[in-house]
């Protein structure tokens, strides 16, 4: 099994058998990055140097330093709880729920989701819940100005968390330089521990069993080179105690703004796929306007195809046929009939005409008796010279 490439501060993790993980491995001399770290010793900032493979004393730097900046704050300000993710269901959102549950049943006088107490999410299905210490507010406000400056803002224990998820290590722990704070971290949770070095060593033999990874702060500080350090960053409160989270609220604009350029990009996808919708109906309705009307259109075409359906759809009435009338009277007339004039209307018509006498006009109106299509009646006869002018009334 490969292990992680020797050094000076690496050697014990090495002989613990930790297979090689490439977030872990120290940097070259010629490609270490040095940054600053702060620590506080009673309230007091300590500024250092690390270099790679040890922490050196240096003076704070001026504000336009170039050198990232690592702030430790001390572990008790911070207390985790490690819940048991690896029986529940669903996605990271359930997951994260179901692990504020478990918190709030093991510390049922410290509800979850308050401004002092949340859950943390590293790589895949690693949780690790978290309760701020109320003096933590004003610890900040006293070195606001040095957290300022800082790149990442975290916990020695934090970070041991982070590398240990990334290496995947499950049994490890975790001392801090001033024997304050003691936490093992095994596959069953984590056990805080308050006793002397004997207590200690003695709680150590419980786990002979399995290898138990003792992080030191130099290896911690070598693995944070490889390590993003947005991941490292604990949640702060807020100042003057508003609970404003800056970094929430600018994703939450950072997803309302990617939500609103998607709204606006399917609005206009839609808007221009109705318009070639509208470019393609406009042209069908104007090529059957063309083969319905004659051209030119004009400019309301559909109005004219109205009039136009109208006319269609008019009843047909059926009037008089004057050329079978004409026919008619100039099969019964006699020689010498003459038709003046003719006149028609929508049920009756009007037949001025002259004949030579009255004996030819009894003869005409003898002949046009019992006809079927039309019905004559005279209506007037006045003599002239050596003719008779009359107007017979028809009806049909």
């Amino acid at each position: 099994m490969s292990c992680i490439a020797p050094g000076v501060t690496f050697d014990r993790f090495c002989s613990t058998g930790i297979r090689h993980h490439p977030l872990l491995k120290i940097p070259s001399a010629a490609s270490r990055t040095w940054y600053h770290v702060v620590r506080f010793d009673k309230d007091l900032p300590v500024w250092e140097i690390f270099d790679g493979e040890r922490l050196q004393p240096a003076q704070e730097p001026r504000p336009s330093r170039s050198l990232p900046v690592l702030v430790l704050l001390p572990d008790h300000f911070f207390f985790f709880f490690l819940p048991d993710s690896s029986r529940h269901q669903g996605g990271q959102r359930q997951k994260v729920a179901a692990a504020k549950l478990q918190m709030e049943h093991m510390f049922p006088a410290m509800p979850v989701g308050q401004d002092g107490s949340g859950v943390l999410v590293a790589g895949k299905d690693q949780y690790l819940g978290y309760y701020r210490h109320p003096k933590l507010t004003d610890f900040i406000e006293r070195h606001r100005a040095i957290l300022r400056r800082a790149n990442a803002v975290t916990t020695p224990f934090f970070m041991a968390w982070n590398v240990a998820t990334i290496a995947g290590v499950r049994d490890w722990s975790w001392v801090s330089p001033d024997k304050t704070t003691r936490v093992l971290a095994s596959s069953h949770g984590l056990d805080y521990f308050q006793g002397n070095e004997q207590e200690w060593e003695k709680r150590l033999e419980r786990h002979a069993t399995v290898a138990v990874k003792h992080w030191s702060l130099t290896e911690l500080l070598a693995a944070a080179l490889q390590v993003d350090w947005p991941k490292l960053r604990l949640p702060m409160p807020a100042r003057d105690g508003q609970g404003v989270d800056v970094r929430r609220l600018f994703r939450a604009g950072v997803v309302l703004m990617i939500l609103a350029v998607l709204f606006c990009l399917g609005q206009g996808l839609r808007l221009a796929d109705q318009k070639r919708q509208s470019v393609h109906w406009e042209q069908a309705t104007e090529d059957l306007y063309r083969q319905l009307l004659v051209p030119p259109l004009g400019s309301d075409p559909y109005g004219r195809l109205l009039f136009r359906l109208n006319q269609l759809q008019a009843p047909v009435t059926e009037g008089m046929d004057a050329l079978e009338l004409l026919g008619l009277l100039s099969s019964a007339a006699p020689d010498g009939f003459q038709v003046e004039s003719l006149s028609m209307g929508s049920n009756a018509g009007t037949v001025r005409a002259k004949l030579g006498d009255y004996e030819q006009l009894e003869t005409l109106l003898r002949a046009l008796e019992g006809q079927q299509r039309f019905d004559f009646s005279l209506d007037q006869a006045t003599s002239a010279e050596n003719e008779i002018l009359l107007t017979l009334r028809v009806t049909y």
